[in-house]
C-alpha cells in the first residue's frame, strides 16, 4: 500500500509540476501579447497626432494658397500691362491698325496682331450674317 500511496504522490507532484509549468508559459505568453498591444498602442497614438498635424498644416497650405491667389488677381487687375491691353483694345474696337497699338501702347508687333485678331473675331461674332451692327 505504501508504494501505491508514493506512486500516487510522485504523479500528484508530477501532475502539479506541470501544470506550474503550463501556467508559465502561459504567463510568459500573455506579457509578450500585452507588451505588444502596448506597443501598438503607442504607435496608433504617434499616427493619430501625426496626422492632426498633418491636416492642420494642410488646413494652412490652403489659406495661405487661397490669400496668394486673391492677391494675384488683385495685382493683375490693377497690373499698368493689363490695363494698357484694355486700352488698345478698345482703340482697335475704333479702327487702329497694328501699328496704331505698337506706337501709342508700346505693344510688341506680335501683341498688336493678336488684339486686332480678337477685335475681328468679336466683331464677327457680334454679326454673324456678315452685317455690322
Amino acid at each position: 500500500m505504501e508504494i501505491i500511496a508514493a506512486v500516487a504522490l510522485v504523479l500528484i507532484l508530477a501532475a502539479i509540476g506541470s501544470a506550474g509549468y503550463v501556467y508559465y508559459q502561459h504567463k510568459k505568453r500573455m506579457l509578450a501579447v500585452e507588451m505588444g498591444q502596448h506597443i501598438l498602442q503607442t504607435d496608433i497614438r504617434a499616427l493619430v497626432t501625426a496626422a492632426v498635424g498633418v491636416g492642420e498644416r494642410v488646413r494652412e497650405l490652403e489659406l495661405r494658397l487661397r490669400s496668394v491667389t486673391e492677391r494675384q488677381e488683385q495685382q493683375e487687375l490693377n497690373e499698368p500691362a493689363s490695363q494698357s491691353y484694355q486700352q488698345a483694345r478698345k482703340l482697335a474696337r475704333r479702327g487702329a491698325d497694328m501699328g496704331e497699338l505698337v506706337d501709342v501702347y508700346g505693344l510688341t508687333q506680335g501683341e498688336a496682331e493678336l488684339i486686332s485678331i480678337l477685335n475681328r473675331m468679336e466683331t464677327e461674332q457680334a454679326a454673324p450674317d456678315g452685317v455690322l451692327n
